[in-house]
């Protein structure tokens, strides 16, 4: 008992901060000789190991054979520590000043920033000196742990697990690695993208677009052709020399010039690691490589550790110019898998062609940034609408991934107009699409399993996943227009997760489309775009008759909506507005092209205002979005 009296002293000390033997509080850096096993490995048992020790072992063993009562305890007279006074009370006074302490600590347990160590003190008073020792450092109570998971936006509150991510070790043919790549992503930074390409190789940019685009079966060029390509990145530049371009797009790729000669706002895809050697794209002007290694060395060159990058015009006529990027950061508050997009200023020859917007390819590179290495090595499929069938042959059927079982999937093949609902973008040799074929099936029952459906699908980042796509917004989406996401199979245990791609109608821009997602219920069975939800995953799971067996992934939705709706980015318009502002501090004196495009239809500007019934052309301003968002939201039950 009066071991437990000089354990409990000891604590009143420390949450006192009274001083130790060294002269010192009880945070003081000196770290006596002590006893109590494991004091050298846990900080915390090492100061109440300073504590302990300045308690005369004669008392303690004189006192261990008595009766446990209330009486004092004894000290050395010759102590000149305050030691003495704190060890001579009553043990009923001794427990009551130590509830006194756990009742303080209490309250500090709210506050994320108390030190783990302290919390774990107060709650361990009642057990032998020992054994505390080694609980102290090992774990805090179960409300503490969680309010120190949370960051002070809680943004961590939404997000799933959080997977393992690996460390990116700069390879040796990577210019910039990492930490380019960080810098180039950052909105904060000015960037410039210059290319310099020769007349010829625009002239069979030109004759690529008119061969493969304009038919039927939609067909396109795979071919890169020659620029140099300097990278301006804040005060640093880059010059790449041989870096493969082509034109980029589905319905919107303009040629880059129009019928009369006028340049067109084109969209690009820069190759960084194009040999140009390949006899079947470029005949006899194909580069003959002397240096084999030199040629190596160019098949594995990366920029900012990208092998490719895209380059998107303001097609969607967004004047503030950031919602596409700020809705990446929604779906990364979320934990959910999305590129990285960013701003650029583009010059092509020397003429400025205004603001565009750099985006971060979706391929194995970024699966490897992302995941840890186990789940690397599954299928990725691009998910998009096709008029295909599994064969290649064109039905002129046009559907989007819906997942229904008659959906196409393959490997997308451009010159031959060959495209599919899910085109496989990995193991494109190997694959025989037994994940994805397992995984339709498992969806498309009558009456799904729980221990089905969590055998092919991670639900907790699908409930993750569906709360980002909610509240962003977007009508041509895996629900609203079954397109534009990726789905990938993990390696290790073979669940299906979904990666967020071009996010260009988010946060109420609805050009082209003119559906206001912002009014829409998050539980809705409908499509915004496309009327009856077609797909069986999204009916089954969220909607508001949901399978029995799969009600229970509805309740985990709509706690994810319920804390993302709790961020800073969704309660105000100041993490925009800030955005907003440095991005226009950046590039309002570029914006204006050289010249007016034949293509444009708007002048490019900055601008916060939208219109809000201007048509089928017309966008809505984010703030309209938000508070109209937030409003049905607030007004939705499952």
């Amino acid at each position: 008992m009066k071991k437990r009296i000089c354990w409990l002293m000891a604590v009143l000390m420390l949450s006192a901060g009274v001083a130790g033997c060294s002269g010192k509080s009880g945070n003081s850096e000196y770290i006596p000789e002590s006893s109590v096993q494991s004091s050298q490995e846990e900080n915390v048992s090492e100061e109440e190991s300073s504590v302990l020790s300045d308690v005369s072992v004669e008392e303690s063993a004189e006192h261990s054979e008595k009766s446990e009562t209330s009486e004092k305890s004894e000290t050395s007279e010759k102590s000149e520590q305050s030691v003495t006074s704190q060890t001579s009370v009553k043990e009923s006074s001794a427990e009551s000043e130590a509830s006194k302490t756990v009742s303080t600590v209490s309250k500090a347990e709210s506050e994320v920033s108390k030190d783990v160590s302290e919390i774990s003190v107060s709650e361990t008073t009642s057990v032998a000196p020992q054994e505390s020792s080694r609980e102290i450092s090992r774990q805090p109570s179960k409300e503490t742990s969680k309010e120190i998971s949370r960051e002070p936006s809680k943004v961590q509150e939404v997000s799933m697990q959080e997977p393992e991510k690996p460390e990116i070790k700069q390879e040796e043919n990577d210019i910039g690695g990492i930490s380019l790549y960080n810098e180039l992503f950052n909105t904060a930074n000015r960037v410039t993208v210059n290319i310099s390409i020769d007349k010829g190789e625009i002239d069979k940019l030109q004759a690529d677009y008119q061969k493969y685009t304009g038919r039927d079966d939609n067909k396109k060029s795979d071919i890169y052709r020659m620029a140099t390509v300097t990278f301006n990145v804040g005060s640093k530049s880059y010059t790449l020399e041989e870096v493969g371009i082509r034109l980029k797009g589905n319905q919107s790729m303009e040629p880059f010039y129009d019928k009369s000669g006028k340049p067109n706002i084109c969209s690009f895809k820069l190759s960084f690691d194009e040999a140009f050697d390949d006899k079947d794209d470029y005949g006899t002007s194909a580069k003959v490589w002397n240096d084999e290694n030199a040629r190596k060395a160019r098949k594995k060159r990366k920029f900012a550790t990208l092998n490719e990058m895209d380059i998107k015009w303001n097609i969607s006529y967004d004047d503030s110019n950031i919602r596409e990027v700020y809705a990446t950061k929604l779906f990364e508050a979320a934990n959910v898998l999305v590129q990285k997009i960013s701003l650029s200023q583009m010059v092509i020859n020397g003429n400025n062609y205004g603001l565009v917007k750099i985006y971060e390819p979706i391929d194995k590179t970024f699966l490897e940034k992302r995941l840890p290495e186990s789940a690397i090595g599954g299928d990725l499929y691009k998910c998009m609408w096709s008029d295909c069938d599994s064969h290649g042959n064109h039905t002129g059927n046009w559907k989007g991934a819906t997942y229904k079982l008659n959906n196409s999937y393959g490997v997308q093949d451009n010159p031959n107009g060959k495209k599919y609902n899910f085109n496989l973008k990995t193991n494109k040799k190997t694959s025989k699409h037994e994940s994805l074929k397992n995984f339709l099936n498992v969806i498309n029952k009558s009456n799904i399993s729980k221990s089905d459906l969590e055998r092919v699908l991670d639900v907790d980042y699908y409930a993750s996943f569906m709360a980002a796509e909610y509240f962003a917004g977007d009508p041509d989406d895996i629900r609203n227009n079954y397109n534009n996401h990726y789905i990938y199979f993990r390696k290790d245990n073979g669940k299906a997760i979904f990666i967020v791609y071009d996010n260009d109608r988010t946060l109420g821009i609805t050009y082209g489309l003119n559906k206001n997602c912002a009014e829409r219920n998050p539980y809705s069975s409908y499509a915004a775009t496309q009327g009856e939800q077609e797909n069986p995953l999204i009916k089954n799971t969220i909607s508001h008759n949901p399978l029995s067996s799969l009600a229970y992934i509805r309740d985990k939705y709509a706690e994810k909506l319920s804390m993302l709706s709790k961020t800073p980015m969704l309660t105000s318009d100041a993490d925009f507005n800030k955005m907003y502002n440095t991005a226009k501090s950046n590039y309002e004196s570029i914006i204006t092209p050289y010249t007016r495009f034949a293509n444009q239809e708007q002048n490019f500007k900055f601008s916060l205002d939208g219109n809000k019934n201007g048509g089928n052309k017309s966008n809505m301003s984010f703030e309209q979005f938000r508070s109209a968002i937030m409003t049905t939201y607030a007004k939705s039950k499952p």
